[in-house]
């Protein structure tokens, strides 16, 4: 066992949350040791492109897809470990351990573990040619299989299948989607919002079957050839995309002692159960904006979340409270949601959503709390202060289309 007594913070994750983690303690003046740990060979990287520009342009890599550039880490004198597994968190003795054996000493640590992919548990789901998408070899082997004319299936129809939907169908592939709930991302947009996405995919060549399960795989020669559906269909394909979900990458917190409960609960600060141990990204279980508390798996509140984790653990006073937001680019199509779109609420459509340009704006008493736009970018920027201020203002003002939304921001007043 060799032993590396180095102290300060050690980072668990080389992602997004991570590697801004590590960016963010030394923006906040933080001057002692940093090590990142991750198990992918890759520095960060940002995961949005790995449905889309990745998979349309796998050779072309541009440097902005790595969250930081060349000599980022060595520049900033943070000592990185890519491509190893923590094994051991042990906060008695303030060690990690390494797959390799080495150990590497701590004061605090920051969990930035994420999430891996549910996988499939029917007959014929280890064939070759069924894919699942979440890590940049993920993409790269999914992409060799994309091209004019392949028959491709996809089980799930959240935000990663709809986007490999989209892309497949830009490359030429004929696309069939299953999906058991009523709408895709029906837990995104609600069921409204969620027909309205089918249709256009629909409209693109999809082949969309909702309501439909899989209940398992045809194969030749070890390799994937058509799929089982709940109703009885056998559906060829040659290829198969699996998105069902993500499961929380805590066990390693729980190895240890810390508090989890579908992820690493944290509190507002994102500090855990221990005060030298924060976590942030996809496998926090954090207090959500309006009230419970939950685990919020999208590319801002990683950033996000990590950042408050850095300045907290620099001694600043930063407590971590925001709306979720998140958005996806399908076909010609940039979808964008902020805030609660699925709780009971009076919903005021701007626009018309037999098109692809629209807002869908989400109130209670007079306050927005939630939005969707579609090729709205303009409003998405002022609904979003509206409602992060928390500012009344009249339905009647809200559905006179008239009224531009920055303008309202103006004339509205803000709650004590």
């Amino acid at each position: 066992m060799t032993l590396i007594d180095r102290g300060g913070v050690i980072i668990i994750g080389a992602n997004v949350a991570g590697g801004r983690a590590a960016e963010a303690l030394r923006v906040n003046g933080y001057d002692g040791p940093i090590s990142l740990i991750g198990d992918e060979p890759s520095p960060p990287y940002e995961r949005p492109p790995l449905s889309k520009e990745m998979l349309l342009s796998p050779e072309e890599i541009p440097e902005s897809f790595f969250i930081h550039q060349g000599g980022f880490y060595g520049e900033n004198l943070i000592d990185t470990y890519f491509g190893q597994r923590v094994e051991k968190l042990d906060l008695n003795s303030k060690r990690v351990e390494l797959g390799g054996g080495t150990e590497i000493s701590c004061e605090k640590v920051i969990l930035c573990t994420g999430t891996r992919v549910r996988k499939l548990n029917v007959e014929g789901s280890s064939l070759k040619g069924i894919h699942y998408l979440r890590t940049l070899e993920d993409s790269k082997r999914l992409s060799a299989e994309l091209s004019p004319g392949k028959r491709i299936g996809l089980v799930g129809m959240g935000v990663i299948g709809a986007e490999v939907a989209a892309s497949a169908r830009k490359l030429g592939c004929e696309v069939v989607t299953v999906e058991p709930q009523k709408v895709p991302m029906a837990r995104a947009l609600g069921e409204h919002l969620g027909g309205w996405l089918a249709n256009v995919h629909r409209e693109e060549g999809v082949d969309v079957r909702l309501e439909t399960g899989i209940t398992g795989f045809d194969g030749l020669n070890g390799r994937v050839t058509a799929m089982f559906l709940t109703n009885g269909d056998r559906v060829p394909v040659d290829t198969v995309v699996v998105g069902i979900g993500v499961i929380p990458n805590d066990e390693l917190a729980k190895n240890t002692g810390l508090l989890t409960d579908n992820g690493v609960i944290v509190d507002n600060t994102t500090q855990t159960s221990n005060p030298n141990v924060f976590a942030a990204g996809d496998v926090a279980n954090s207090p959500l904006y309006y009230g419970g508390n939950g685990r919020v798996e999208t590319y801002q509140n990683a950033q996000d979340q990590a950042l408050a984790a850095a300045r907290n653990i620099a001694e600043a006073d930063a407590p971590y409270f925001k709306p979720q937001w998140f958005w996806t680019d399908q076909y010609d199509i940039n979808l964008q949601v902020l805030g609660d779109v699925t709780s009971p609420a009076e919903v005021i459509v701007r626009g018309e959503t037999d098109g692809r340009s629209f807002t869908v704006l989400h109130v209670r008493n007079k306050l927005v709390v939630g939005v969707i736009t579609v090729n709205k970018p303009k409003d998405m920027a002022s609904a979003r202060r509206i409602l992060e201020k928390r500012i009344l203002i009249s339905t009647d003002l809200l559905r006179d289309e008239t009224n531009d939304l920055r303008q309202l921001l103006k004339i509205s007043r803000q709650t004590g």
